[in-house]
């Protein structure tokens, strides 16, 4: 019995090798599956978004001033306006209602604020015109150093330049304004419109955050004391302020209206140009140098091409009208500005 189990075992080793042999010999075996591809989509990561400085409808009166030659706002002790306090020694006062202000009336406006939360730097221009007034004299001089006329110094200014309006091209100043912290954005799923977007974080959309750049400009002014004021008969001339920023990531001819009457063309190569028009919501009207405006042009591309609205226009005509401007190319193709409605 004891052998019977010695072969009995014996056996079974051998049938264990010969099990395991038989895997071992087998033919070689293949397997596969297969799977689809899916592009999860794409995300622009250009933003440009700018806070302008905001207008009531009413309208603004930042830029309002008083003119006061003879001083007599403090020869009055400022009775007229109720005790208000003025700055000492200044012949030209801007109502101050910005939170911090030292008097309420002094020679410099509030500041206006341009933010820029774009994803890329901006380019920002200020302009600032005034109508010509009988027997007042616009000076770039706000010490009047030997004038003896009605003369009015009226300037822009911001951290870095004071320019004075002197003439009908008026003043102007441009800065460019950082873009916003890398931090400012982040990706997001828009189930809504079901695509990713770049979008604003949650700390950036805070009153207090601090990653985007802001640009501020003011109006400064005087009028001088030595000079005769006793004919002037009409009010003080109005001054107009417009401003703009350029989108980084428009390419091609631009074209511009401003309220104060300019139409102002970029990166427009000049021989490419044949004809202009303007729509008031009535008709297409062609707009002839000389008879409608008057340019200051030069043919490259990166050179300033401004067609300054006539008085046949500006400002009787196109008051309350809504207006487009259009500038045909010789391609047969055309640029058309956003549509600019003007004050009454």
């Amino acid at each position: 019995m004891r052998n019977y189990k010695k072969i009995l075992a014996a056996g079974l080793a051998v049938s264990m090798v010969m099990g395991s042999s038989v895997v071992a010999l087998a033919e070689d075996q293949e397997g596969g599956t297969s799977g689809t591809g899916g592009l999860e989509g794409s995300v622009s990561t250009d933003v440009f978004s700018v806070v302008l400085p905001s207008v009531p409808e009413s309208g603004d009166t930042t830029f309002n001033y008083i003119l006061d030659p003879e001083g007599l706002i403090a020869k009055a002790g400022a009775d007229k306006y109720a005790g208000k306090t003025f700055e000492e020694n200044a012949t030209l006062f801007f109502a101050n209602t910005a939170e911090g202000a030292a008097k309420d009336y002094s020679s410099t406006s509030d500041a206006l604020k341009v933010i820029n939360k774009s994803s890329s730097d901006v380019a920002v221009e200020v302009k600032a015109t005034i109508a010509s007034i009988d027997g007042i004299t616009m000076s770039d001089d706000k010490s009047f150093v030997d004038d003896t006329n009605a003369s009015l110094y009226l300037a822009l200014k911001d951290s870095n330049a004071e320019t004075a309006i002197t003439g009908e091209e008026g003043a102007s100043l441009s800065a460019t304004i950082d873009a916003a912290a890398e931090d400012a954005y982040e990706v997001q799923w828009n189930a809504t419109d079901n695509k990713y977007e770049n979008v604003l974080t949650d700390e950036a959309k805070a009153d207090d955050y601090a990653g985007f750049s802001a640009y501020t400009f003011q109006m400064t002014g005087a009028c001088n004391a030595a000079g005769d004021w006793s004919g002037l008969t009409e009010t003080a001339p109005v001054v107009n302020v417009v401003w703009s920023v350029k989108d980084p990531f428009v390419t091609g001819p631009q074209v511009n209206l401003s309220t104060s009457g300019v139409i102002s063309i970029a990166n427009l190569d000049g021989t490419l140009y044949s004809s202009m028009s303007l729509n008031d919501g009535t008709n297409d009207w062609p707009l002839v140098s000389g008879t409608d405006g008057t340019w200051v042009w030069d043919d490259a591309a990166d050179a300033k091409k401004e067609f300054t609205l006539a008085s046949n226009w500006m400002p009787s005509y196109l008051a309350g009208k809504t207006v487009v401007i259009t500038v045909n190319l010789k391609d047969g193709t055309s640029i058309t500005s956003a549509p600019v409605t003007f004050s009454e």
